[in-house]
């Protein structure tokens, strides 16, 4: 297995022909989530954009917040600075969660955008109003709050970038997807996804030792003092469903992780560690 430039050197890979552009946070979706501004204050590193973590264009959202039509009425909007995040926060429902795992496992080709509907915690029945679409990766600091320093950063958008690799192994030359880190159980291992007769049988815990330890050293996730980030975005090899009653045959490549290719490994490496990834952000 190879192992990135920034392994080798304890340095990030760098290249001339790079594309980047200012970004600005989305406090609009943390409020959708319960997070009030003095929450944000409080907290704002939880829910800040730092340096070399994958943003999500969070700019296609919807007015439509009737549970029973499935459609994503989409409100194009036009600012200053693509809306992004980089982290949901720690106030997502394990509903929520589902409903989003569920959003991208289930995705129709034909009909990709639709409202991702969850239960809260009285039992009704909500939608949740933002789609998500891969951004960059960040190059400064962005808070989510105005009231604690810019809500503004740069994000690389084109060009080589060193970002810290999810749950699973990759390989030089794969394609790139992004993935929320609860999604981890929706894959095995190797970073295949499971047929849906698996979705309630799967282990979990991929390399818990390494992740503790970047989570600890990144994210400042310590349980006796701060619970630190959650519930964050990070890449993953894009690679197709794995038929395990089936003599572990590979059968198709899911649709919802085909819209989150956004790049091909330029140096692989093991779980949990500064990989290097060429942006180019295309879908054939």
């Amino acid at each position: 297995m190879s192992h990135s430039i920034a392994a080798y050197t304890g340095t990030i890979i760098d290249s001339s022909a790079k594309h980047i552009v200012a970004c600005r946070m989305c406090n609009r979706l943390f409020g959708s989530l319960g997070l009030s501004e003095q929450e944000l204050v409080q907290n704002k590193y939880r829910y800040a954009m730092q340096k070399d973590e994958v943003a999500l264009n969070v700019n296609r959202f919807t007015n439509n917040l009737d549970p029973t039509k499935d459609e994503f009425e989409e409100h194009p909007t036009k600012h200053a600075y693509p809306s992004i995040v980089t982290t949901l926060g720690d106030k997502v429902t394990e509903n929520l969660k589902n409903a989003i795992c569920e959003h991208y496992r289930e995705m129709d080709p034909w009909e990709p955008c639709k409202n991702i509907v969850y239960e809260d915690e009285g039992g009704n029945r909500k939608v949740f109003p933002f789609q998500f679409d891969f951004q960059g990766v960040s190059v400064g600091t962005a808070y989510a709050s105005d009231l604690t320093g810019d809500t503004v950063a740069s994000v690389m958008i084109g060009g080589m970038a060193t970002v810290l690799n999810g749950h699973f192994p990759c390989y030089t030359g794969e394609l790139v997807q992004w993935y929320f880190d609860f999604e981890n159980r929706e894959f095995d291992d190797e970073g295949y996804r499971f047929n849906g007769a698996m979705q309630m049988n799967r282990n979990i815990n991929h390399e818990p030792g390494r992740e503790l330890y970047y989570r600890q050293r990144m994210y400042a996730e310590y349980k006796e003092t701060t619970s630190g980030k959650r519930n964050m975005a990070f890449i993953k090899p894009y690679r197709p469903v794995r038929d395990t009653e089936d003599g572990y045959r590979l059968r198709d490549y899911k649709y919802g992780d085909k819209v989150r290719v956004f790049g091909k490994i330029v140096n692989g490496g093991q779980p949990w560690e500064m990989i290097d990834v060429f942006i180019f952000n295309v879908i054939s």
